[in-house]
């Protein structure tokens, strides 16, 4: 049997969101410039620029993950790190390739560290950060851009000082901060009363010049950089972080699946009653695990996936975001999480042609029905609709499609 644990840094962690967000970064990358590795991909790898050695690149993640998990400042920080980089002949002058990943000469000092210190706890605690805001945003459903205002403040980020803007305003998808090396910058939310009582209004989002081209290293096409923003910053951590924790669990039930697949379903079970799994559907380009196949269904369309994901596509479209006349908007959060248990044990399963499968649950005198279709190459299962039919629906099914005795 498995270790269960295997996914526990998705869904065991302590309750601080901070935690989770730095934990779902688990894949070690090394990289030789900071810009290698781009937004996105921060929130799902763990990288230290001119760390070639995997080994440093765990110890430097291990003290870190300590500090966000249990505290501790800078200074403590570099006490206890200092030995190991010592040891390993990763700080002063270094010219070793194997070590840098360079044949440049590379300066490993106290700036270095600091950087890297406040720049991971920085984005993490953003990270941590974002996913309360979404869980209050109901009743503080706005949110105020502050900076420090004093002399070290950027140009830019003074001006921006004061926005006020819904959380779910996309100015938030790349100015939510940090917004660069060292910012200092914070959001506070609010609600309708905090804006009456201050005699505050909603703003509209501050105009910009036009944005700076960056060109990262190995990539041709530069990027587009938001005018105030650092290069690697202009994008939002925390909506980040909860995609690839999605991504993550993910990968980790699919692993899973074929060794204990009761195990893999126990876990989708707890994911999908989380408050991350309707969270995740709302931020474009996510996908949640919502079904675990076992090997009679999955065989029927050939497909070597276990796990079907509901995207965030798919979700837009029904609750009819995106296409009324194709929405099931009278679907409830409820009705999303039978989906572990319509794939566990359906009552009914048609197959429409050899990549679809449509799964029905009785319920309350009525089904619900899950369209499930495969890739061409058969390596995933997405569901591609999901709603209520009576029983004219079935017999359309009947005479239309393969009805499959389990």
């Amino acid at each position: 049997m498995p270790d269960r644990p295997s996914i526990s840094a998705v869904i065991g962690l302590p309750p601080e969101d901070t935690v989770r967000a730095f934990e779902a970064r688990d894949e070690l990358r090394t990289t030789v410039r900071w810009s290698e590795m781009w937004h996105d991909d921060h929130a799902r790898g763990f990288t230290v620029a001119k760390v070639a050695k995997l080994d440093l690149l765990a110890t430097i993640r291990g003290s870190l993950d300590d500090v966000i998990r249990n505290g501790g400042t800078f200074e403590q920080w570099q006490a206890n790190i200092l030995p190991e980089l010592q040891k390993a002949g990763w700080w002063g002058m270094v010219r070793d390739r194997d070590l840098t990943g360079t044949d440049d000469a590379v300066f490993v000092g106290p700036r270095r560290l600091r950087t890297i210190y406040d720049t991971n706890l920085r984005m993490s605690r953003a990270a941590g950060r974002w996913k309360r805001i979404q869980e209050l945003k109901g009743e503080r459903p706005f949110l105020r851009y502050t900076a420090v205002m004093d002399a070290r403040t950027r140009p830019q980020h003074r001006i921006w000082h004061g926005t006020i803007l819904p959380v779910d305003d996309p100015w938030w998808d790349t100015h939510f901060p940090p917004c660069g090396w060292y910012c200092r910058c914070t959001v506070r939310q609010l609600s309708q009363r905090d804006l009456d009582r201050h005699g505050w209004s909603v703003t509209k989002p501050p105009e910009e010049g036009p944005p700076r081209l960056f060109y990262r290293a190995g990539v041709a096409k530069p990027e587009a950089v938001p005018a105030g923003i650092s290069p690697g910053f202009g994008y939002n951590p925390g909506k980040a972080s909860m995609r690839a924790v999605a991504d993550k669990a993910i990968q980790s039930i699919e692993a899973m699946a074929p060794l204990d697949i009761a195990a893999a379903r126990s876990v989708l079970d707890d994911l999908v009653a989380s408050d991350a799994f309707l969270e995740t559907l709302t931020e474009p380009g996510a996908g949640f695990p919502v079904m675990v196949l076992d090997d009679r269904i999955r065989g029927l369309i050939e497909a070597e996936a276990h796990v079907v994901i509901l995207s965030s596509d798919t979700y837009a479209k029904q609750l009819g975001a995106t296409d009324r006349s194709a929405g099931h908007p009278e679907l409830t959060v409820a009705d999303y999480r039978r989906l572990p248990e319509i794939g566990a044990a359906p009552d009914l399963v048609f197959r429409s042609g050899d990549t679809r499968l449509i799964l029905l649950k009785v319920a309350d005198d009525r089904y619900l029905l899950a369209n499930v279709k495969v890739t061409a190459d058969r390596r995933e299962l997405y569901l591609q609709s999901f709603r209520w039919a009576r029983e004219r629906d079935v017999q359309r099914l009947r005479n239309r499609d393969e009805e499959v005795v389990l």
